[in-house]
């Protein structure tokens, strides 16, 4: 039953985070809207923190975020820094949220505070990946000033949009949380109704 639980949370999170990127990603580029990457991160982020509320496994993270890279990059075409930038993002997620302990505590700081690191550095591991390892084009010409300097900006404004995010999260999670537990409920007294 556990193994279904983390599979099922890793796939649902991905499939969510994956088809966000798709139609979000998609709008904000018709719009011009700046800063597309922080909103993105920010959004994948809040998938995350629901994710691990309600299943909270090291690893199903980075599982969520590659599925979601997958994701994006079936449409409209394979962009192997996509790939590279969410799973990055989950992983450091993944790091972050284990390591402080966020999820066993409940705290909404630290629930805060997990995210937003992950945002950060994810977004710089993505940019030094990017400028020294892949050499993409606009990266490399960017240099490592640039790449901090836009991991930076990004993890600024996904850190501010966290504030709001991350106690919608919250009560996501517990909103679903519940609506199993009714469920549970349910399900037994079906199978084993009182006898009178």
């Amino acid at each position: 039953m556990k193994d279904k639980k983390i599979i099922a949370s890793v796939v649902i999170a991905g499939a969510i985070w994956g088809f966000s990127e798709i139609y979000l990603g998609d709008l904000f580029y018709r719009f011009h809207i700046p800063m597309r990457a922080a909103f993105l991160t920010a959004l994948g982020m809040t998938i995350l923190v629901v994710a691990r509320l309600l299943c909270d496994r090291f690893g199903t993270s980075t599982g969520a975020a590659v599925l979601a890279g997958v994701i994006r990059c079936l449409v409209p075409k394979a962009y192997i820094c996509h790939l590279v930038a969410i799973a990055i993002e989950g992983f450091v997620f993944d790091l972050t949220w284990t390591a402080i302990k966020a999820g066993e505590q409940r705290s909404i700081k630290k629930m805060w505070l997990s995210p937003s690191l992950a945002s950060y550095l994810g977004s710089f591991c993505f940019a030094l990946l990017s400028i020294y390892f892949f050499r993409f084009g606009r990266w490399v010409s960017g240099g490592f000033s640039g790449g901090a300097f836009w991991s930076i900006k990004t993890g600024s404004l996904a850190s501010i949009l966290l504030l709001g995010l991350v106690p919608v999260a919250r009560l996501i999670a517990a909103r679903i949380a519940l609506i199993a537990r009714h469920e549970k409920i349910e399900d037994k007294a079906i199978r084993h109704p009182d006898v009178n």
